[in-house]
């Protein structure tokens, strides 16, 4: 028991003894805290809320051969602008093609 309890309580000793010696160390251990709750926070918020911001885009669609108005909903983890056709002008309900449109080059713009 005292094998694993022992290099912990080391741990801890060294990191307070560390902490004493430099107080700047205290400043900047909890600058970067700060920093890495806020970035989790953002980045949070952005991806709950970009379910919500659609993008409506009217362009020519090859495989269809035919203008058409789509619903997109926008990306912010992908190297793609867009994610997902969430409705689109050339299918009455619910979007069946394999969403190819995503890849065109005249939608990254």
């Amino acid at each position: 028991m005292w094998d694993l309890i022992a290099p912990i309580i080391a741990q801890i000793i060294s990191i307070l003894f560390i902490l004493f010696m430099n107080p700047y160390a205290i400043v900047a251990i909890f600058i970067a805290i700060l920093l890495a709750i806020f970035a989790v926070i953002f980045f949070g918020v952005e991806a709950v809320n970009l379910g919500k911001k659609l993008v409506l885009k009217t362009f020519y669609c090859p495989f269809r051969k035919m203008m058409v108005e789509a619903l997109l909903r926008p990306s912010i983890f992908t190297f793609r602008k867009y994610d997902d056709v969430i409705r689109c002008s050339a299918f009455k309900g619910k979007v069946t093609c394999k969403k190819k449109c995503l890849d065109l080059p005249l939608l990254q713009t």
